[in-house]
């Protein structure tokens, strides 16, 4: 189904190239999920490579909950991600309860990290550097204290070095969006929406071709990075799990799929909105 506003289609989950590591506890919860709905409900985001190839750009846990499944297929929004006015790539927060200390030493345990003592007006958003010696994320705790921590090698490198940064945490993180304005005053509110937690790590925004470069070459990104903001994003089109029947063809389920959305209403929402989880 494409529209002027939109496209979405049943796509093979083997053509999917994924940018970042999968969380497990959101995917076992999720693949519960599916069982009992048997519904769909968000279609998957992707970008189109060419020769039928796409990279995700978010859904990786409905990715995996599909092949759990035994589903060959899902139904994907596709955006042009050279558009920056359809779609902007930006990154997340990592907050989290832990002990600093032993952060820091495992962090220097990794002799090719550097680790930094900074100020909090020194914190802000920085493209990651691809080559050569440069920051790679940034600590601050609920004290107000900064740290930055750097790295030397390529992007690949850098890749693996952001995973063991995280691999730290991964069971214990909290996650929330990174504002435009990035000080003290916002990096407060963060913990103060998170009270039990005493440690953000800040990390860099990435560029569009960097996620496909990660994704063509498997060296993933940390999971829960990464975020993409979707203009007309496709929302709650709760397809039934019957379409993504792996005996029908690619076409017979773009045609169930299309029928089934053609009989509901869609309206676009221009305005920003707040919701409550």
């Amino acid at each position: 189904m494409k529209t002027d506003r939109f496209q979405l289609d049943v796509i093979p989950i083997e053509n999917i190239l994924v940018h970042e590591e999968l969380d497990p506890s959101n995917s076992k919860e999720l693949v519960n999920f599916l069982k009992k709905s048997q519904t769909l409900s968000n279609p998957i985001i992707t970008a189109a490579l060419g020769n039928k190839k796409y990279v995700q750009l978010d859904g990786m846990n409905r990715i995996y909950s599909f092949k759990t499944l035994g589903i060959k297929t899902i139904t994907a929004q596709i955006v042009d991600y050279n558009n920056q006015e359809e779609i902007e790539l930006s990154s997340w927060l990592h907050i989290f309860k832990g002990d600093l200390k032993k952060f820091l030493a495992f962090i220097k345990k990794d002799l090719t990290l550097v680790v930094t003592q900074g100020k909090m007006d020194q914190v802000g958003h920085r493209y990651i550097k691809e080559r050569d010696f440069g920051r790679l994320c940034s600590i601050v705790t609920n004290k107000k204290e900064v740290f930055f921590i750097s790295t030397g090698n390529n992007f690949h490198e850098k890749i693996k070095r952001l995973n063991y940064i995280v691999s730290f945490y991964k069971n214990d993180l909290s996650r929330g969006a990174l504002p435009y304005t990035l000080n003290s005053d916002t990096i407060k509110k963060f913990f103060k929406q998170n009270p039990d937690d005493n440690i953000i790590v800040i990390f860099p925004t990435f560029t569009p071709q960097q996620i496909i470069d990660a994704a063509k070459s498997n060296v993933l990104l940390p999971t829960g990075i990464t975020r993409h903001l979707v203009k007309s994003r496709v929302l709650n089109i709760n397809l039934p799990l019957s379409i993504f029947d792996n005996k029908k063809s690619l076409k017979q389920q773009n045609g169930e799929q299309d029928r089934i959305l053609m009989k509901k209403r869609s309206r676009l929402y221009e305005e920003a909105t707040v919701n409550f989880e």
